[in-house]
């Protein structure tokens, strides 16, 4: 998970113990010698909790079981880890980061996207043409940055254990010629030699579809083997983070729902190559030889 919401998870679960303790946060900082302030950083994530200070509330909310000890100390190392994104720290804002965070962490992934091809399935030329058609006026250097980063991320589909991905895409997204029908052409077929993996299901939601689940929002699940999933929702101005279940209970029936809606992975492929042959007829037609 991203350091972010690593920290805030840990104090959530922090504050859990003390209430169960029923002990208050003025109480504790007294025994322990924090301030009120620093109480309220550590529940709320907002500072990053010491080992020696993890040890000593534990201590204090009369947690004596050594794996549950362990685990808290793990949770804590894991809040304060830096990831190869720090690099493009400058050119990538706080909710990116976090989100890269997450996806790097993720056992599983859900994605749904209206607009455009996820990014984890995208081509460097795709990418380009698509960072480059924000309106926002980035420097050169930046939007070389971004390409590098979301090249990056792609890096964790060849883990010896990737996560599991199950992308919906719609129609509309692969019919829109992206930088020209050589680099769409080129992106779609990237696409069909993803779907030649066993950890990446890919589906199409077709035109006939017509009103969905999706229709307001692209979206993200992603699922971790022993912590609640978190959705992130991202627009123009910055990425939404939402892990309170009844938030998550509404984006995975709205994914289950597109789910069923959307073509089988058999069709879907089937219906992407016959986009590639409509292209390719239609880039002749523009360009004989």
């Amino acid at each position: 998970m991203g350091q972010t919401i690593r920290s805030r998870r840990l104090g959530s679960d922090l504050r859990q113990l003390r209430r169960k303790a029923s002990l208050t946060a003025e109480a504790v900082g007294a025994e322990l010698g924090f301030s009120q302030s620093k109480m309220s950083r550590i529940e709320s994530g907002d500072v990053r909790v010491s080992r020696t200070d993890l040890k000593a509330l534990l201590a204090l909310y009369n947690v004596t079981d050594q794996k549950q000890i362990t685990a808290f100390l793990e949770a804590a190392k894991d809040a304060k880890s830096r990831g190869w994104w720090i690099a493009y720290e400058d050119a990538l804002p706080r909710e990116y980061r976090d989100f890269i965070a997450l996806e790097g962490s993720a056992a599983g992934i859900r994605t749904f996207e209206g607009m455009s091809v996820p990014g984890l399935m995208q081509t460097p030329d795709y990418t380009r043409h698509i960072t480059m058609a924000n309106p926002a006026v980035l420097p050169p250097g930046h939007v070389d940055s971004l390409i590098k980063v979301r090249m990056e991320r792609q890096s964790i589909l060849d883990n010896d254990e990737p996560p599991k991905i199950w992308a919906i895409v719609t129609e509309a997204a692969l019919r829109q010629v992206v930088g020209g029908y050589a680099v769409m052409l080129d992106q779609l077929h990237h696409l069909t030699q993803l779907t030649e993996r066993s950890n990446i299901t890919l589906q199409v939601l077709p035109f006939e579809t017509g009103a969905h689940a999706g229709v307001h929002s692209s979206f993200v699940l992603f699922d971790f083997p022993a912590d609640p999933s978190i959705a992130c929702v991202a627009n123009l101005t910055g990425t939404l983070f939402m892990d309170q279940p009844g938030q998550l209970d509404a984006f995975s029936d709205a994914f289950n729902n597109l789910r069923a809606s959307a073509l089988s992975p058999a069709d879907s492929l089937t219906r992407i190559t016959d986009i590639m042959d409509l292209m390719r007829r239609e880039r002749n037609k523009r360009n004989p030889s």
